[in-house]
């Protein structure tokens, strides 16, 4: 508690910081109350909406894909029985989790370059293309190169907690499906997808907030000018306009905005999921 009031809740003062005029070497004591006059110019400028835009598709699209595949990772590797096989694959799978982002989005631009890039080179020697495509230079692919790459790193690592959730299942649950003539596939449909959904709505409550606030590393690193228009997120344009132009107030204002928003959306999620008994709170 000690830990969670001194690192989360006092820090919490400086949000003040939003409603004054703040200049870097004034105390934020001194400097003139504005109001909300930096949240009005959040709302009003132009790259305003095109980053809330992609803030929430790329979330979406990384949360669904994420989910999905492990899921299917989790329910695949439960069903085999060799035991030194699902070692390896998850071992695989989960690796990436623990590699920088700097280094994955250096390894995929690598890979997906048209200078001699090892997945250009391989289309063009099997001739399913001409020319080397620019896969960064195309600014409407960011968004699903963004969650195949985002996809790749973490969903080993969250089918962890799926395969956890499946080892607790009742075992009668499957002597009696046995003995009821079920076959596999009849087991996962009505056994382990049903165990598995608290914990699946669960985490997605968890992740519903980093809807707006999640993302700035990733997109930071793999967008460039060409793909600004789809890949600058809220973050990234307080950033520019905020920090680097030396106006902290608007920052955090920024900071105010997306949590307020997260904070409203894992409420109402949470109440829709206590409709069916799956709240987190």
């Amino acid at each position: 508690m000690v830990h969670l009031a001194v690192f989360q809740f006092v820090p919490l003062w400086g949000w003040l910081m939003a409603f004054k005029d703040y200049k870097i070497g004034r105390s934020i004591w001194s400097a003139e109350w504005v109001g909300l006059k930096h949240f009005e110019i959040l709302l009003q400028h132009d790259q305003f909406l095109q980053a809330l835009r992609n803030n929430f598709a790329m979330n979406v699209m990384q949360l669904v894909a994420g989910t999905v595949c492990a899921v299917g990772l989790a329910v695949v590797l439960s069903e085999l029985r060799s035991k030194w096989f699902v070692r390896v694959v998850q071992t695989m799978t989960y690796l990436p989790h623990f590699v920088s982002m700097v280094v994955v989005a250096n390894i995929f631009v690598m890979l997906l370059s048209p200078d001699r890039g090892l997945l250009n080179d391989l289309l063009v020697k099997l001739d399913w293309i001409d020319e080397p495509i620019f896969f960064f230079g195309q600014a409407t692919w960011f968004w699903v190169l963004h969650t195949i790459i985002l996809t790749w790193k973490g969903f080993g690592w969250s089918a962890i907690i799926y395969l956890a959730s499946i080892a607790g299942i009742d075992p009668s649950l499957y002597d009696a499906a046995h003995v009821d003539g079920a076959n596999r596939w009849q087991r996962v449909k009505y056994i382990v997808i049903p165990c598995i959904i608290p914990t699946l709505v669960l985490l997605t409550i968890l992740s519903i907030g980093n809807l707006l606030t999640g993302g700035f590393e990733s997109q930071f690193l793999l967008g460039n000018v060409i793909t600004a228009e789809y890949s600058e997120v809220i973050s990234i344009v307080a950033l520019r306009l905020g920090l680097n132009q030396g106006d902290f107030s608007f920052g955090t204002a920024v900071g105010i905005f997306n949590s307020l928003v997260s904070l409203t959306m894992v409420l109402i999620v949470n109440a829709i999921a206590r409709k069916y008994q799956t709240n987190l709170f």
